[in-house]
């Protein structure tokens, strides 16, 4: 008893003298060197009383619940802090904490003992801190279920002490998608961090594996990388085994390749680092699809049901043999990561969407494709065949059909979605045809449209509330409107490049520049080509018998392909049902030089003449269109 009776005396002592020979600052709650806290700061209370200025910080119960405050001093050395406090209620229900001065945690707890009522304030023993010269962020952090107590104000006992504006202190998680492959590190290492403090990455892979990049709010492709954060930043490190840097699709281009504007790489393989697997029912897709393990899923048959299939993250989804279609059934990608659909045909979803992408999915492919319904239900029927929303970015849909449908693609579903800003999506070599419009409908994000072909459609591209949208190099025929900004209280812009529009209406502002983060120049086809190719590539299984009515016409040039002409050439055509037919040339820059041919044409077999005699030397096109067939020929023109 002597003992505890000396030491108070001591303590006792040494705060008297600490108050009469050192400045000292208090901030209240109103004063600007209070930062963060975490529940109400109370100024009026009827079974609460002795507190001083204008109030007291009631904290929230629970552990990591946090105070804050800012102080400047002007000269480096050890600091004393106590802050008045009351603790009522329950003295079990302890309120202690821990103390982080500018990110870094002090070993000791910080006891704030039980004062026996929320109107009995005291102030704690004062505690030795180390205050760097110029700005100093003290945190205080309820280690308690209990959380902290009633906090009336921060006292520092000091020379040179003030209140300082605050300065933002953010939190910083680093981790590996796999410890078996690889570790991280990083530093300097602190709970918080100051806004702009540089911090160093560190990524190791183990034997067997490869760096790929980090993953998260700040992608690099470097294995040591440095940054100043300016947020909270969570960061993960991708490793990948070796095999995988000898089997890389390079087929695969756009969006889905990259992170961010910057082009930091992505490496998109679906489901490659697991097995691969068979599937020819519902319930084998939904078991392999929705599994949280990585699968490449090979789908062969024809399922008819009402249902929607979850695909998750790392999964491949490839039809083959001659049928993988899905009719009725729609499959949904949310909150999902590095996913490929291909060689899948999607027709008639009711009522939700034959894909969704959702939930700030990323990297996603879809490939080889084809969607459709019918356009007999009327407009609200169907759903989307596509749709992009909720912050899901970074997306390549290449090679597909879209066809016979109202309201096809629809990328962010608001005017009030702003945060869709981020989406990202690359469409090329895709074909629509006999759509009402949604080719696609985009609104906040930017998408790069080269190399489509348009068909017998009402409306394509339309940009909204600031989207950006590059349109390069497509080729637009029997399109009423191209390119609008319609239908939201704001339009988007557009950066149009060498397209063919045909007779199609088309917007050419307002003007964005959009450059694309990733390489894609040799991919890119002629325009004039496209009616040529397109079709030819992408995938097409539905209306059999029409197809086969089709593969009956014939189109052919009477000379050898591809013999010049000087000064005229002939073509034979064979049409085995009643058409409207349309026989056009186009020069090398896709400009619409003749039209030889625009009528109804019974069954039959027809040559038709091209006098090119006022014509310059070069090379032309000859397009042929009979219903939905569509063929391109080049000529050569010599005089």
């Amino acid at each position: 008893m002597k003992r505890i009776t000396v030491l108070l005396l001591v303590l006792l002592i040494f705060q008297i003298k600490l108050k009469s020979q050192i400045d000292s600052l208090i901030i209240q709650e109103n004063d600007i060197g209070l930062c963060t806290y975490n529940g109400n700061i109370v100024t009026s209370s009827s079974t609460i009383t002795g507190w001083t200025g204008p109030g007291f910080i009631d904290a929230d119960n629970g552990i990591g619940v946090a105070i804050s405050w800012g102080v400047f001093v002007q000269t480096e050395g050890v600091y004393y802090l106590t802050w008045r406090y009351a603790f009522g209620g329950t003295a079990t229900n302890l309120r202690d904490g821990k103390l982080i001065i500018n990110g870094s945690t002090i070993p000791d707890t910080v006891i704030f003992p039980y004062t026996g009522s929320w109107s009995n304030w005291m102030e704690i023993s004062p505690v030795p801190v180390l205050l760097l010269s110029g700005y100093n962020n003290i945190r205080l952090v309820a280690v308690r279920t209990g959380g902290l107590a009633n906090i009336d104000y921060l006292k520092i006992y000091g020379n040179g002490v003030a209140s300082h504006q605050c300065v933002p202190q953010y939190r910083l998680v680093v981790t590996s998608n796999d410890t078996m492959r690889g570790y991280v590190s990083y530093s300097p290492v602190q709970e918080l961090y100051n806004v702009g403090t540089v911090i160093t990455l560190y990524a190791f892979p183990k034997s067997g594996y490869f760096f790929q990049s980090w993953m998260g709010d700040v992608p690099s492709a470097d294995s040591v990388f440095s940054f100043a954060i300016n947020r909270d930043i969570q960061v993960t490190a991708r490793f990948l085994p070796n095999f995988l840097k000898n089997n890389i699709d390079t087929t695969i281009i756009g969006y889905a390749t990259v992170q961010d504007d910057k082009g930091t790489p992505f490496l998109i393989t679906g489901g490659a680092e697991g097995d691969t697997v068979y599937a020819s029912s519902l319930s084998e897709l939904k078991s392999y699809l929705g599994s949280s393990v990585p699968y490449v899923v090979k789908f062969t048959g024809k399922i008819v049901d009402s249902s929607e299939i979850t695909v998750k993250s790392n999964k491949t989804l490839l039809g083959v043999g001659e049928l993988a279609h899905l009719q009725g059934v729609g499959l949904s990608i949310n909150q999902a990561r590095n996913v490929i659909i291909r060689n899948i045909t999607i027709s008639h979803v009711h009522p939700q969407d034959a894909i969704e992408i959702n939930g700030a999915s990323k990297n996603i492919v879809i490939d080889h494709c084809e969607f459709y319904s019918d356009r007999e239900h009327g407009t609200d029927y169907y759903d989307g065949l596509l749709d992009i929303k909720n912050q899901s970015s970074f997306i390549t849909v290449s090679r597909c059909a879209f066809h016979d449908h109202y309201k096809t693609i629809l990328i962010s579903s608001g005017d009030e979605q702003y945060a869709d800003t981020v989406i990202r999506v690359t469409f090329h070599h895709n074909y629509f045809f006999n759509c009402q419009d949604r080719l696609p409908s985009i609104r906040f994000g930017k998408a790069h449209i080269f190399n489509n072909y348009f068909y017998n459609c009402h409306s394509a591209i339309n940009t909204r509330m600031g989207a950006c949208v590059r349109v390069e190099k497509n080729y637009f025929q029997n399109v009423t409107t191209a390119v609008m900004a319609a239908y939201s209280i704001t339009g988007g812009m557009v950066n149009l490049i060498d397209n063919f529009f045909g007779t199609s209406n088309y917007i050419t502002e307002p003007v964005c520049e959009l450059e694309v983060p990733y390489s894609y120049e040799n991919h890119l086809d002629s325009v004039i080509n496209l009616p040529f190719i397109v079709p030819d590539i992408v995938r097409i299984t539905s209306a059999k018998e029409e197809f086969e009515t089709w593969s009956k016409i014939d189109f052919d040039i009477s000379i050898n392909y591809p013999n010049p002409f000087n000064p005229a050439t002939s073509f034979r055509l064979t049409i085995p049902k009643t058409e409207i037919v349309k026989l056009k040339i186009y020069d090398i820059l896709g400009k619409e030089v003749a039209t030889l041919l625009d009528e109804e044409k019974q069954p039959g077999t027809y040559t038709i003449t091209w006098n090119a005699n006022d014509m310059p030397n070069g090379v032309y096109y000859c397009q042929f269109i009979a219903g939905k067939y569509n063929s391109v020929r080049k000529v050569v023109l010599i005089k």
